[in-house]
């Protein structure tokens, strides 16, 4: 008698894109796909192996960072309508992630990130992936590829820099999770640029932390 074993972690994965994607209006199949193909566990701090699968953000060891929780990523992504060979820069690459992800749905993807540790771990981990990591302060993005059709900001912050709008071509998107001290309240947020200025087109609340290395930006959103 032949005894089917099942694979918790490929369960927990495929009950992550059902009760947090689907769950949450994210409906583009090669997206969930991608969700479903990644294993989230193999790009998080070993410490937190059992928050793999959980709809939070996940701390990302020494930098005082934090991964997006998987559904707002996935929303994210579907509100930016990205194509086969869309140039996008993720600016804090985390563990690579969300570079993973974007590989997978066609996109070509840059990362910038500071921290050596960090850029050591995504190399380690994208080494199978033609992705480019850039040695660099967070917002002074990636400037020698661009434009790019969208910038993912892995982190919370006050807002965005006007650096990195800069590298946005027009018509171009910026998803990331803005931090309002006052209200003491975090938007997922997604802004398109036009005339050269970035509009906000999406909002829905979050729980992502602020990333210490944007606390004191002071560029404008409109």
């Amino acid at each position: 008698m032949r005894v089917h074993r099942t694979d918790p972690i490929k369960n927990a994965r495929q009950k992550m894109v059902f009760t947090q994607l689907k769950a949450n209006g994210v409906t583009d199949k090669m997206l969930l796909n991608a969700f479903e193909k990644t294993p989230r566990e193999y790009f998080i701090p070993i410490t937190s192996l059992s928050l793999a699968y959980s709809d939070s953000p996940i701390y990302c060891d020494i930098t005082g960072r934090y991964l997006f929780p998987p559904h707002i990523l996935g929303i994210f992504l579907q509100h930016l309508s990205l194509k086969r060979n869309d140039k996008v820069l993720v600016v804090g690459g985390n563990y690579g992630y969300t570079a993973t992800i974007l590989f997978e749905i066609g996109c070509i993807a840059y990362i910038v990130e500071p921290h050596p540790i960090l850029i050591a771990k995504c190399r380690e981990k994208l080494k199978k992936q033609n992705i480019a990591i850039e040695s660099g302060p967070l917002m002074a993005g990636m400037k020698e590829n661009s434009p790019y059709k969208a910038i993912i900001i892995e982190l919370g912050l006050i807002s965005v820099p006007d650096s990195v709008v800069k590298q946005l071509e027009e018509g171009g998107k910026i998803a990331t999770c803005i931090v309002d001290n006052d209200q003491g309240s975090t938007k997922a947020c997604v802004f398109e640029k036009t005339g050269g200025m970035l509009h906000k087109i999406f909002s829905i609340e979050t729980n992502m932390p602020m990333c210490p290395e944007f606390s004191e930006t002071q560029a404008f959103i409109f």
